[in-house]
């Protein structure tokens, strides 16, 4: 693929390395029959093929992201499954984590994704925060169509309570050195 990426932007070695894995795809497309996210919503913006030419746009003009590009990068899982399938050896991971990178610079996320996220890096890593919040989800399952109401976030909400087990699996002891 053809760039226009000045010699500024060329002098950073995280936009030479992204400028030098976006030349390297073809858009041949086969990437696309083993993306999860292109197979369940038929965009695509949100192939490894569409991605890269947001990326490359973004980048390339050294703009802010804009909400479609980061709804779009966001929805990658990072499997990587399209760099197994690539004919020409493109480095997708290197460059959607750039974007991400990026991103988290140039765009300002609204308060409740922010708030979220916050919430979510915090919990995940947790054993004792992560078993608290599937109790609590699992005492706000009832409440699902209430919180589905909740203009743009309740959707979210709403998937992680329906991701919720019915029974929180039995504490394990914790590993320990022997």
């Amino acid at each position: 693929m053809q760039t226009n990426f000045s010699p500024e932007l060329l002098a950073d070695s995280h936009m030479r390395a992204s400028e030098k894995i976006v030349r390297t795809c073809v858009h041949c497309g086969f990437c696309t029959a083993t993306c999860p996210t292109y197979l369940l919503l038929g965009d695509e913006l949100d192939s490894p093929r569409g991605r890269i030419y947001l990326i490359k746009e973004m980048l390339e003009n050294r703009r802010p992201a804009t909400e479609l590009e980061v709804k779009h990068i966001d929805r990658c899982l990072s499997c990587l499954a399209c760099m197994t399938t690539c004919p020409s050896g493109v480095h997708y991971m290197h460059l959607v984590d750039h974007a991400r990178a990026y991103i988290e610079a140039t765009y300002q996320r609204p308060l409740a994704d922010r708030m979220l996220r916050a919430a979510l890096s915090r919990i995940n890593p947790s054993r004792d925060l992560f078993r608290a919040a599937l109790l609590l989800a699992k005492l706000g399952q009832p409440l699902r169509r209430v919180v589905a109401g909740i203009p743009q976030y309740g959707v979210n909400l709403t998937a992680m309570l329906a991701l919720a087990p019915n029974s929180i699996p039995a504490r394990i002891a914790r590993d320990t050195p022997a």
